[in-house]
């Protein structure tokens, strides 16, 4: 049987019930409860958390539970119900975004999946993972070429200074390149054959 690795657990099943959660309201670009003084703000979609917690909020208007984040506070991170890469985390005013070289990744997880996202391979040789932040962050940035790509896979960098979140990049494999994208910048750069041998060795095949 071929190994696969589940790279977020799934969240709870969402309810519908308000019962005994925060009640959420959207204001100015924020989801916010003023009795509570909380508030809010919506993360680009490279941010994943790496477990999903309990029930905490809920938003009325969109019929939308968010849940903890597991070992963090509730009051300052939340997440919406686990939807793959598409999952959207909620931070507050007082917590400030981690760029990927300030997460300062370890390791990578190779991953294959929608709505349920399930690991192919893991990169854990630091060298590598380096490389490919320099690459990201300091890169040429190259056109993506969009259409007809032989091979894509979600990149989940894990943190060492953030364990509770993973940074998620795209990889497109094409006739003419390999590239590491981000569906929110759009920053698209060439990366070469740098994980060659964890895609063709991956437990897909």
């Amino acid at each position: 049987m071929k190994k696969t690795l589940c790279c977020v657990l799934a969240a709870l099943v969402l309810t519908g019930c308000s019962a005994n959660l925060v009640n959420l309201e959207y204001k100015e670009g924020q989801l916010i409860n003023k009795r509570l003084k909380l508030a809010y703000n919506a993360a680009p979609t490279n941010y994943e958390p790496v477990s999903v917690g309990n029930p905490y909020g809920y938003y009325k208007d969109m019929d939308m539970t968010l849940y903890e984040i597991a070992g963090l506070d509730p009051k300052e991170w939340l997440t919406q119900e686990y939807a793959g890469s598409a999952t959207t985390i909620f931070y507050s005013d007082d917590q400030t975004l981690p760029t990927l070289t300030e997460m300062s990744p370890n390791k990578i997880h190779i991953c294959t999946g929608e709505t349920i996202t399930y690991g192919v391979a893991s990169v854990e040789d630091s060298a590598v993972v380096g490389q490919l932040v320099d690459l990201y962050m300091n890169g040429e940035a190259v056109e993506w070429p969009m259409l007809d790509s032989l091979d894509t896979y979600e990149l989940k960098f894990v943190s060492v200074t953030h364990p509770h979140l993973y940074y998620n990049l795209t990889y497109y494999e094409y006739e003419e390149g390999i590239y590491i994208y981000d569906r929110n910048s759009k920053r698209c750069v060439e990366i070469g054959d740098l994980l060659e041998n964890w895609i063709e060795n991956s437990w897909e095949g």
